[in-house]
């Protein structure tokens, strides 16, 4: 089971290791589960705190939602969710989405997207702030002693 967090206005946190082999990226993220979201993203408060090199992103595009239209450098990585004793990690190979820093995102939360928790079966109880997800798939399985 995943156990997730609610933070002080009862928003939804799930956190995760990410990885992104190609820039050599090994870091902790906190995402904000966003079921309007079809995929997963990293926005500008997570990209400095990773130092994501930006010179070397590619594939660029336009994604447009509710906000208007914001850029993306779309980026394949693995997302590693602990289970809560942190013993086994249930990982998923995405296409990240990694947003182009603007004046209108610079203090958005990253947001995991449908493409991961839609392999979940989620439990969210916001009075009795509960959070947790049972895992009903995962493209790979590590367990740690």
């Amino acid at each position: 089971m995943i156990v997730g967090e609610l933070d002080d206005r009862r928003r939804p946190y799930v956190k995760c290791r990410l990885f992104i082999a190609r820039l050599r990226i090994d870091a902790e993220i906190h995402f904000l589960l966003d079921t309007g979201a079809d995929s997963t993203s990293l926005h500008p408060r997570d990209t400095i705190d990773v130092e994501i090199p930006f010179e070397h992103l590619r594939n660029r595009s336009l994604s447009h939602g509710i906000g208007g239209s914001s850029a993306y450098f779309d980026e394949p990585a693995e997302l590693a969710f602990p289970n809560a004793s942190e013993t086994t990690f249930y990982c998923y190979r995405v296409n990240l989405q990694i947003a182009e820093p603007s004046e209108t995102n610079t203090s958005l939360p990253s947001l995991l997207g449908r493409d991961v928790f839609n392999h979940w079966y989620m439990r969210f109880d916001p009075p009795n702030l509960r959070l947790d997800f049972e895992v009903r798939h995962a493209d790979y399985i590590v367990e740690v002693e």
